[in-house]
């Protein structure tokens, strides 16, 4: 009991120093430079995406990027609503849309990442360009997104934000917009640092030709989520592409926050679930995770043993503070750097919130207690 105090001064200094260097680099944004436009492929995985998938399809159809060099192709995982029906009856009005059924999925094999393994396989482009169906993309997204992939570049994170500003939100659309802005704000920083950590499958792109010297998703078919920051992780780790982060905002899409708190956690534990894979793909990643979680949870322990009287210690208190003043720094850069101040004043709650959340979703995740579209959630698909 004495020694959790040195215990949780340490993780704290240690969690903060990080934060520190993530917010200095928020200060130099990578700027695009590619002018050279090249045959892209723009890739959905959906099921059950009836409501969404139209709206997203006519973003689609209306960009600036020349008719003649991309094309959309929906992976239509097992739907059982109208989802097939609207893409087919677009389809049908513009070549450029093309509907790929995916009737069963392999055994041991994840089925979102094999729709969008059998959907790169029949692209023709240069550039792989993937969003969700429930994501609605401006007219230069495709655009914009291209031009960050200079001769070298072999991976692209790009950045999707739960509502835009000025928008009115319910308090759990807010918290989770604040929540993934700071979330982005490290993915941002640690690309801009040169390690590169995480990713969105809601705005991504990558190279067919990184896409196949990493065997696609084939290497982590059992791993039931993952499709971003998995294969993100494999090209960095296995090919000698350097990774960017689109920080331009016509390069942002804009995706629906999930409607209650029960479904912000389940999707939080399905993003957690990867963690401990982490340790196989970029240490250094699972490291920062494992030490985000291992503060959270000895700050937590010590607010329970504080507010039961079974442990006096000023350092706690200060821990706090500093914990919260190295994380404000983090969410003020980060809506700063995304053009989102408006959230800023959510982070008293956030903060309130995000110890025990943090503790949660790590567990959960870890255990694989989510639900996926309809599907019990695991961290791996049994063979």
């Amino acid at each position: 009991m004495n020694a959790l105090p040195y215990i949780i001064g340490l993780l704290t200094v240690l969690y903060g120093a990080i934060i520190f260097i993530f917010i200095l680099a928020l200060r130099r944004p990578q700027q695009p430079t590619n002018g050279r436009r090249c045959p892209v492929s723009v890739i959905v995985a959906a099921r059950n995406e009836e409501r969404s998938i139209g709206s997203l399809l006519q973003d689609l159809i209306k960009q600036d990027y020349p008719a003649e060099l991309y094309e959309v192709i929906v992976a239509n995982d097992g739907s059982t609503d109208r989802t097939a029906d609207i893409v087919s009856a677009l389809a049908a009005r513009c070549p450029r849309v093309h509907l790929l059924d995916i009737h069963e999925t392999p055994a041991g094999f994840s089925p979102k990442k094999y729709a969008l393994q059998c959907a790169v396989e029949s692209s023709r482009g240069e550039i792989i360009l993937a969003t969700d169906a429930d994501c609605r993309v401006g007219a230069k997204w495709i655009s914009t997104m291209v031009r960050y992939f200079n001769p070298d570049v072999g991976f692209v994170i790009g950045f999707s934000q739960f509502g835009q500003a000025g928008q009115a939100q319910k308090l759990v659309e807010r918290f989770q917009a604040f929540d993934f802005v700071t979330l982005m704000g490290v993915a941002a920083a640690s690309t801009h640092l040169g390690v590169p950590l995480a990713a969105s499958g809601q705005n991504l792109g990558y190279r067919r030709s990184a896409f196949d010297r990493v065997n696609g998703y084939r290497t982590i078919s059992r791993r039931v989520s993952g499709d971003d920051v998995l294969l993100m992780q494999m090209i960095r780790k296995h090919t000698d592409c350097s990774i960017l982060f689109a920080s331009d905002p016509d390069s942002y899409v804009v995706s629906a926050p999930q409607p209650t708190w029960a479904d912000f956690i389940n999707q939080r534990n399905r993003w957690a679930s990867n963690g401990g894979y982490q340790l196989h793909l970029n240490p250094l990643f699972f490291a920062y995770l494992l030490l985000t979680f291992s503060c959270n949870l000895a700050l937590l322990t010590g607010v329970i043993l504080y507010l039961s009287g079974a442990l006096n210690s000023p350092s706690l208190l200060i821990c706090l503070a500093a914990k919260g003043w190295f994380e404000y720094g983090i969410a003020r850069s980060g809506c700063r750097y995304f053009q989102r101040c408006d959230l800023l004043r959510c982070f008293p709650l956030w903060f309130l919130l995000q110890i025990p959340y943090v503790v949660v979703v790590g567990v959960m995740g870890s255990l694989g207690l989510f639900r996926w579209k309809g599907r019990r959630g695991a961290t791996e698909i049994k063979r």
